[in-house]
């Protein structure tokens, strides 16, 4: 099925619950927001790292509405949920489907954004194991299109400032910025680059049509995932602190090289170490990639990428049996260029670059490979690089 007729489906059954829920759709925008992956550069946001970043061809939509008065609504037509509220009196804690909303809503109110209210419908087809990918998308796609309804005289760096503060308030530091800015700004068929210290982000042409990204989802729930990830800043601040006796002037990671590190390593415990050697190294892995990117070396890029796993296991301690036994089997798999594990997801998830001709053959070799391990199915989702948010016009 093509990217547009997998959103098309999407706002067919959105603008179906919103002619439902309120009599008809005159007046409406609906807003598409892709998932994003985060292909490099994990975990180095809150170190003013740089990021790359994919987003792939699936969906949240948002189909609103503007109203006269202060009341807002908000529905979900995949699951059925609606609830209706008021600008004035939110109670975010009887409403969980759609906290996430509502605390951006209440956000915007506070910042004396939005007056008015709206109707809302939202329907995605994004799978869980997308992590922040997929929270991110539900947010741009609705503050995109609140500041169509109601005219928000503010550019888009700082409507995304919003959703980094909301985003932050709800789940912590590890909020990354990286996914807010490449599914506003990113173009379809390349990679997305975002560096946090100058603020500087552009699109880079990667993955001809002779490779596909495929994602393996093992449906295993990962307990506390924001929780260690959080444990992670956490970490990386107290190798900050230490360092500062060391390097004068230092802000962050960004401003410690491998070399003066590696020198040092008595400098802080172990465990601290090894978490600040990640982010080190993973940040200069990320300007290594860009400029292999540019220079069509894919091979290298690859091997960036498997090294960016491995990192992660290994010196950050985020992954798990499940995710090291993919990215292991898929490296014996021909015709695949990198495989790594999705960060700061709930579910242990990979994501895989592999050559067209072989992505049939990966599919059931892996899926075949992890069953015979682990006695479960393998969920594979084959997708492509996608544009950013947009808005999209129904016609009636």
């Amino acid at each position: 099925m093509t990217e547009f007729f997998e959103y098309s489906n999407l706002i067919s059954k959105a603008l179906k619950t919103f002619e439902n829920i309120h009599g008809s759709s005159d007046g409406i925008y609906a807003f598409v927001s892709p998932a994003n992956l985060m292909i490099l550069g994990d975990h180095t946001h809150y170190n003013d790292g740089i990021l790359i970043s994919a987003r792939v061809n699936k969906f949240w939509t948002c189909i609103i509405r503007k109203r006269k008065d202060k009341n807002i609504s908000f529905a979900n037509s995949e699951t059925g949920k609606f609830i209706s509220s008021c600008l004035d009196n939110q109670n975010v804690n009887e409403h969980q489907e759609f906290k996430v909303l509502l605390e951006l809503t209440r956000i915007m109110c506070s910042n004396n954004i939005i007056n008015n209210g709206f109707d809302c419908v939202i329907e995605g087809n994004i799978p869980e194991c997308f992590g922040l990918g997929k929270i991110s998308s539900l947010q741009i796609a609705f503050i995109n299109g609140i500041k169509k309804i109601h005219n928000v005289q503010i550019d888009d760096e700082e409507l995304l400032k919003l959703v980094h503060e909301n985003e932050k308030n709800l789940i912590g530091k590890i909020s990354n910025r990286g996914h807010h800015y490449g599914i506003q700004f990113g173009k379809a068929n390349k990679l997305f680059s975002y560096d946090l210290r100058n603020k500087d982000f552009q699109n880079v042409n990667f993955l001809p049509k002779t490779f596909e990204l495929i994602v393996c989802d093992t449906e295993n729930i990962i307990e506390n995932s924001n929780l260690r990830c959080n444990e992670r800043v956490e970490e990386c601040e107290i190798g900050v602190k230490n360092l500062r006796l060391y390097i004068w002037g230092i802000k962050n990671l960004r401003d410690v090289e491998s070399d003066f590190l590696l020198r040092h390593y008595h400098m802080l415990p172990r465990k601290i170490f090894n978490k600040v050697l990640y982010n080190v190294n993973e940040r200069k892995r990320c300007q290594d990639a860009l400029n292999y990117i540019k220079n069509n070396n894919l091979e290298d890029f690859g091997t960036l990428i498997k090294s960016s796993h491995w990192s992660l296991s290994q010196d950050y301690e985020v992954s798990d049996k499940y995710v090291d036994f993919l990215v292991e089997e898929a490296s014996k798999i021909k015709g695949v260029l990198a495989s790594k594990m999705i960060s700061c997801s709930n579910i242990s998830s990979t994501f895989n670059i592999v050559e067209s001709t072989e992505a049939d053959n990966f599919s059931d070799k892996i899926s075949e490979n992890y069953k015979s391990a682990f006695g479960k199915e393998l969920k594979i989702y084959r997708l492509k690089i996608t544009d950013g948010v947009k808005k999209i016009s129904i016609k009636k």
